[in-house]
């Protein structure tokens, strides 16, 4: 039986990443440079349910964590929530979900992680269970599905550490095997059907005073249990480099790698991102991340330099600066448009002012005509609150649904791989520590301009 001190320490690695954040708008920075150019809006694919109440406790919600492609255009996300896998098809609409039903104990968080569909046909899920105090739950380690959405294990992980949990998390495919990342143990390992063995890292032999370091292991376990490591993974192209997304220490890390498979001495790549977590790749070898702490998707090109293609504004005085083909605007805790600024937590301006259920805010030395919002890249955000209008009345109306989805807490990108997506990016929201008024766990798209980089052995 698994310890309580596991349990609470999936729940205190996993709520760590969280940031506050703003509730608002969504915000796209289309630079100056080519690429950045070709940078569309989000757009919604499809909007889970959220947690009714505290996301760690039931009900859960539908919390998507990871998100795969096959090449016919099939997208597969995780919801280690419910102890699903889903399934959408090239249309993005769910086909009869759920595509994979795991056997579920009704904990938190026992489920389906990582998810790489391998172009000869079969889809991988990394499964965490060494966090269950259930018998019953599935095996902890790496499960093969077929085109049914029939599962077996495919190989167990463990530490090997009495009372310390392994968590396998994003998996990506080398020539005869799999890579899985485990955040709590810090190491990658190489799994085969039936086998598992380290292929990068040290791993932890349980003495407190001898935690292992380096650029992959996370913090070192403190008296509420392990912290959060290595997560997501992206090779490049021709395979002699592999990036490694670092949650705990807000790290990109690069493994070299030899012509034979095997790896060399890990180093950081880009530092100071907040809590990044799951990785894609171009074909001109940009990375893109999703930093899930930042609330931000990010490309990160060869060289090392960071873009924020996508973002929502943090609050608590953080600045967020965004450019567009036409201005650049500076914000704090504020949306901006050309022609006004309005600064609020929770907002939306009609032509003469608006009242929500905490405050008031009037426009002042600006030109405000109706069509007009105080979102940046001309995006509408509209609240369930009361609005005054310019008779006098005062109206409250629901949420439009034409707001533009947002991000809460990305998890996981990847590129579309059938033809006409191949130059969409696919993000899931996990938004298990969401700090907006409502929760929104979601599957979104945007376009790069750029085609991914395919998957392949």
């Amino acid at each position: 039986m698994r310890t309580e001190i596991s349990r609470r320490a999936a729940l205190k690695s996993l709520g760590a990443t969280g940031v506050v954040l703003a509730g608002g708008a969504t915000i796209i920075s289309a630079q100056s440079d080519e690429a950045s150019s070709d940078v569309d809006e989000l757009e919604l694919v499809y909007e889970f349910e959220p947690p009714e109440g505290s996301p760690q406790e039931p009900p859960f919600g539908q919390l998507p964590e990871n998100v795969a492609a096959s090449p016919w255009g099939a997208k597969y996300v995780s919801v280690p929530t419910q102890a699903q896998i889903w399934k959408f098809g090239s249309d993005d609409e769910p086909v009869d979900p759920p595509f994979v039903q795991f056997d579920s104990t009704e904990e938190f968080l026992v489920g389906p992680t990582g998810l790489e569909y391998d172009p000869n046909g079969r889809l991988y899920s990394a499964f965490v269970s060494d966090l269950s105090s259930s018998e019953d739950a599935e095996t902890n380690g790496v499960y093969e599905i077929d085109d049914d959405g029939e599962y077996e294990l495919y190989a167990e992980i463990s530490s090997g550490v009495e009372d310390f949990p392994s968590f396998p998390n994003d998996i990506t495919l080398l020539e005869h095997s799999l890579l899985v990342t485990d955040s709590f143990s810090g190491v990658i390992w190489e799994v085969k059907k039936g086998r598992t063995e380290v292929w990068a890292g040290e791993l932890w032999d349980g003495d407190p005073d001898d935690f292992p370091s380096g650029p992959l292991v996370p913090p070192a376990p403190t008296a509420g249990g392990p912290q959060f490591g290595p997560n997501g993974l992206q090779f490049t192209e021709n395979k002699d480099t592999l990036y490694v997304a670092n949650s705990g220490k807000g790290t990109i890390v690069e493994i070299p790698v030899d012509s034979f498979g095997n790896p060399g001495e890990p180093e950081v790549f880009v530092d100071g991102l907040v809590a990044p977590d799951g990785l894609a790749m171009d074909v001109d070898e940009n990375l893109y991340v999703a930093d899930n702490g930042a609330n931000q998707i990010l490309r990160i090109s060869p060289d090392g330099d960071v873009e924020v293609l996508a973002e929502n504004e943090m609050e608590g005085g953080a600045e967020t600066t965004t450019t567009s083909a036409n201005e650049t605007t500076t914000t704090t805790n504020a949306t901006t448009t050309a022609n006004e600024t309005t600064t609020t937590e929770v907002e939306t301006t009609t032509a003469n002012e608006t009242t929500t259920e905490e405050e008031t805010t009037t426009t002042t030395n600006a030109t405000t005509t109706e069509g007009e919002t105080t979102t940046a890249a001309n995006e509408t955000t509209t609240t369930a609150n009361e609005t005054t209008t310019a008779d006098g009345e005062t109206t409250t109306e629901p949420a439009s649904q034409e707001s533009p989805p947002i991000l809460d807490q990305p998890a996981d990108v990847t590129f579309g791989a059938a033809d006409g997506q191949r130059e969409t990016v696919f993000v899931v929201n996990l938004a298990l520590t969401s700090q907006f008024e409502e929760p929104t766990p979601s599957l979104i798209k945007f376009d790069v301009g750029i085609e991914g980089l395919r998957v392949e052995r």
